[in-house]
């Protein structure tokens, strides 16, 4: 289904609405009001984004932004409000959520990763802020970094700065303290560089680089679809994709796990439509840095072999899959 990918497009109006049921029991309808529940409506449409509490607050797309940008000046007090704007948007078409990437428009705050004999590879930071109405996802506000060639990012699941709030007034308030330590940030990109060194020593042939991506990503299809199908042409298109990613970064990095990572975040980033890839951009990204963390750490340990790891992740992700279609007791 299309995306809204324009920042207008999701920055449409939006109210707060009374809820009210329609009740008849074979008698002139009645109309009765739902007192504890209200509606969340774009008014551009009349279409109800979502059914919430009393107690809930309303976040417009617009405050949420104006608050993002407030909180690229807090993390990097050395910036001025001008040196950012907004380089992504992303929202399924009803409306409902919405990510919107923050990057700053120069090298300030560029870092490179330096390999002997290599070009510096140079990494950016960027805020990307979540906002929803109809309470499904909190307001947040989460710090990635991207690699500057390709403008290809990832999130980590909890290394990197990340501010959640719910929407209760009790939580928001009228406005958001953003607070960090300059250490932290320091600290996060020192790890960031250590975790793309340890990568770039790591050995991958080319032959395991689509099975790495799979399992990164959680990437399943089904091995028994019938041929002539558009279900076996979604995965052919599926694997014809993996493997031009996986051809494009073998030559261009070379045959080791930095390569599969920049794949890796490739299709994070630009996620194609198909019907075997199920998850926002936002997802993948968040798979993307968790894989480099959790990978990085398991190839420094002794006796660590990728066969050995592809043969683990894919016993792991069976028992998985196992236990949730026949639970215990089931």
């Amino acid at each position: 289904m299309p995306r809204l990918n324009k920042l207008d497009d999701v920055l449409f109006p939006v109210e707060e609405h009374p809820v009210f049921v329609s009740v008849s029991n074979g008698e002139p309808e009645k109309r009765l009001l739902v007192p504890d529940k209200k509606a969340i409506v774009n008014t551009k449409s009349e279409r109800v984004l979502g059914i919430v509490s009393r107690g809930y607050l309303l976040v417009t797309n617009q405050q949420a932004l104006d608050w993002a940008f407030q909180c690229c000046r807090t993390v990097f007090p050395e910036t001025q409000v001008g040196e950012w704007e907004v380089k992504a948007t992303d929202a399924p078409s009803t409306g409902g959520h919405c990510f919107i990437d923050i990057l700053h428009n120069s090298t300030a705050l560029d870092f490179s990763i330096v390999a002997p004999n290599e070009r510096p590879d140079a990494f950016g930071p960027f805020i990307r802020v979540t906002n929803s109405y109809n309470r499904r996802r909190a307001l947040a506000f989460d710090i990635g970094f991207y690699r500057k060639v390709c403008k290809n990012g990832m999130i980590f699941r909890d290394a990197i700065i990340r501010f959640t709030f719910t929407h209760l007034r009790r939580e928001l308030g009228e406005e958001i303290q953003f607070e960090v330590s300059n250490q932290k940030l320091a600290d996060a990109k020192a790890s960031f560089r250590q975790y793309l060194d340890t990568l770039r020593n790591c050995k991958v042939i080319r032959v395991d680089f689509e099975p790495m991506l799979r399992v990164a990503l959680l990437l399943s299809v089904p091995t028994d679809l019938k041929p002539d199908t558009r279900e076996a042409e979604q995965s052919t298109e599926l694997e014809a994709h993996l493997s031009e990613l996986s051809d494009r970064y073998a030559r261009e990095v070379g045959e080791n796990a930095y390569a599969v990572f920049n794949a890796i975040t490739e299709f994070a980033s630009h996620p194609p439509a198909n019907r075997y890839v199920n998850r926002e951009r936002h997802s993948f990204q968040k798979l993307a840095g968790s894989w480099l963390t959790d990978f990085s750490a398991q190839c420094r340990r002794s006796g660590f072999t990728i066969a050995k790891y592809l043969e683990e992740s894919v016993n792991s992700e069976t028992q998985r899959v196992s236990y949730q279609e026949n639970p215990p007791g089931a």
